[in-house]
Formats: structure tokens, C-alpha cells, sequence
């Protein structure tokens, strides 16, 4: 796992496929909320939840109200289509990742434009079917069609709200449109009906981190609570999935959003993710943040002797970032 890379659905695709228009009346609810962040703030906001819409590609189909494992004889012809849809557009974007030639990219689009048709065809002949509405929201949300992603989303909610997958995608509309309060409660909503996936711990951790000042201003948390708990949902994502580094790293990282860190608790466990890291990329990523941190110990020879390890191209510019800052505060 390569944690310096990723590629998105190329914005060519995007703009040349016709989707539905966004459920005016499922929306409507959104634009009477009052605990809203300033427009200005919403660029920054949007990348902390980036990954965790990658993450949530990944879970189990069962959150989305169908097994893989049973067989066609056993399912309703709605549930059938739906992982045939599935099962289509999952190697439209297998093929995408391997494309090379404008041609290849065309040819996929078509695929995916014939997966939307199929997908309103779906919800049309089985509109109290939540898993079509879900799984049909996922698809726009990948194409970044937010507005509509978020009308399947709630409609999906309105039909059957036991789904903890639709609360959290739901609070992720919520947080990238500023409306965090709102957002905070369906992530709570989503961990209370799965407590073990860790992928909801981690939301309301990036979203206590991503609008803290607000929720402080609003006293929903005082300044000295919010840190620790911020470090708590990420420890407990971390602690749920041990071996996925995604959690672990975020959990590392979380001793530099907080005002009191613990930095030798924080070092030790970067030096452990350093020791699990398995390419190269990965191990420069982490031993930049060890120098950080030695640097914002005043460990400034053990920061300096680290940075010599890193020669990644990526990381350059934060090396070199960090190298001025010990040069001005103390120079060879």
C-alpha cells in the first residue's frame, strides 16, 4: 500500500456523463440547518474526508443489504440486478485504472454511462428498494456527483434507517457543506449500529479535528476535552484495525492536531509504523513525521539525522520545510 499515491475517476468522465437531478424535497431538510462553517473554510474541509470515502468503497456489500454469497435462486430480482451492477461497475473501474489510451477511457465511459442507465432503471422499478439507492449513491459520489449521491443517500435512509454505511456517507455531505453539528450526529448514528468497524471513529475524529474552533465556539466541547477525545477516536479506530495502516498512521498523526501531545507516546508509535511499513515511500512518509516530531521536542540533532534518510521526490518540499525551521531556530 502505497500511502503517497491514488488516482480518481478522471473529470473527462465526469462531465460527459448524464446523471439525475438531485431529489429537491430529500435535499430540502439540509438548507434550513443553522450550524454551518463559513464557505471559505469548505476547500480545506473536503481532503480530510477524501480517504475516507476510499475507505468506505471498500466495506463488506452486506452494508449495502446484500450478501455476495447467496445465489440467484435465493434473491429478489431487484437484489439480482443490483450485483450485476455492481459487479459491472467494479471492472468499468478496474479497467480505468489500467487505461492508457484516450480510446480505452472513452470505451469506459460508455460502460459506466450504461451502469447509470441501469441503475435509474432499478430505482424506478423498485423504488422502496434501499440498497439500489445506496449502492446507486456510492456510483455518483466516486463520479463526484455529490447533490445527487446525497438525494440517494437520504432516500435510502428514509426507507430503511438501519443501514450504518448511509448515515456516514449522509454525515459526509453534511461535513463538506459546513454543517458539522448535523454531520456529527449521523456519524454517532453510524458507529452506534456498527461499534466495530473503525471506519466511524475515524470520521468523527477528522471531524472534531477539521471544525474544532466551531465546535468549541458553540460549546458543544470545552478546549480540553476535545483534544482527548479526538485522540481517543482515532486510538479506537487504530485499535479495531490494527493491521490497516491507514488507521494507525491517522492515529499518529493526531499528536500533532492537539495542543498538549504526548510526543513520546506519539514517537513510539511512529517508530512502530515505521517497523510495519512495508515499501519504501511509506517508511520516508513516516520517518518525516518522527523528525517533526523530534524537532517539536527540541531534539533537533535526532530531527536533522532523520531528515538525512529521506530522499523520496515527493517529500521533498516538507523536508526542505522543515529543514529551514531548524536552521532558523538553530543553525549548524
Amino acid at each position: 500500500m502505497n500511502l503517497l499515491a491514488g488516482r480518481a475517476i478522471g473529470s473527462q468522465m465526469e462531465r460527459s456523463l448524464r446523471f439525475p437531478s438531485p431529489t429537491h424535497n430529500s435535499l430540502a431538510c439540509f438548507h434550513r440547518i443553522s450550524h454551518k462553517a463559513p464557505p471559505n473554510t469548505m476547500h480545506s474541509i473536503r481532503k480530510f474526508f477524501c480517504l475516507a470515502f476510499t475507505i468506505a468503497l471498500s466495506l463488506s456489500p452486506a452494508l449495502l443489504g446484500v450478501e455476495k454469497e447467496e445465489q440467484p435462486s435465493s434473491e429478489t430480482m431487484a437484489a439480482y440486478i443490483l450485483k450485476s451492477l455492481n459487479e459491472r461497475e467494479q471492472a468499468a473501474y478496474a479497467k480505468y485504472e489500467r487505461a492508457m489510451a484516450k480510446e480505452d477511457i472513452e470505451a469506459i465511459r460508455d460502460d459506466l454511462q450504461s451502469i447509470v442507465d441501469g441503475y435509474d432503471k432499478l430505482i424506478g422499478a423498485a423504488p422502496e428498494f434501499a440498497p439500489a439507492f445506496t449502492s446507486y449513491g456510492m456510483m455518483l459520489m466516486r463520479i463526484g456527483e455529490r447533490e445527487a449521491a446525497a438525494a440517494m443517500f437520504i432516500r435510502a435512509d428514509e426507507l430503511d434507517p438501519n443501514i450504518p454505511l448511509v448515515k456516514n456517507q449522509i454525515a459526509n455531505y453534511l461535513a463538506e457543506e459546513g454543517k458539522y453539528a448535523e454531520a456529527l450526529g449521523f456519524f454517532l448514528m453510524a458507529t452506534n449500529l456498527d461499534p466495530k468497524e473503525p471506519l466511524y471513529p475515524f470520521q468523527i475524529g477528522n471531524l472534531l479535528v477539521s471544525y474544532k474552533k466551531f465546535f468549541i465556539d458553540d460549546e458543544m466541547y470545552q478546549p480540553e476535552t476535545i483534544d482527548l477525545k479526538i485522540q481517543e477516536l482515532f486510538r479506537g479506530a487504530a485499535m479495531l484495525a490494527p493491521h490497516d495502516m491507514r488507521y494507525r498512521l491517522r492515529y499518529a498523526q493526531s499528536f500533532f492536531d492537539v495542543a498538549r501531545p504526548d510526543w513520546e507516546a506519539g514517537i513510539e508509535e511512529w517508530q512502530q509504523l515505521v517497523d510495519l511499513a512495508e515499501e519504501e515511500a511509506d517508511k520516508q512518509l513516516i520517518k518525516l513525521y518522527m523528525a517533526r516530531a523530534r524537532y517539536e521536542m527540541g531534539h533537533h540533532s535526532a530531527a536533522r539525522k532523520i531528515l538525512k534518510q529521506i530522499d523520496h521526490p515527493d517529500l521533498e518540499k516538507a523536508k526542505s520545510s522543515l529543514i529551514d525551521q531548524l536552521n532558523e531556530k538553530h543553525p549548524n
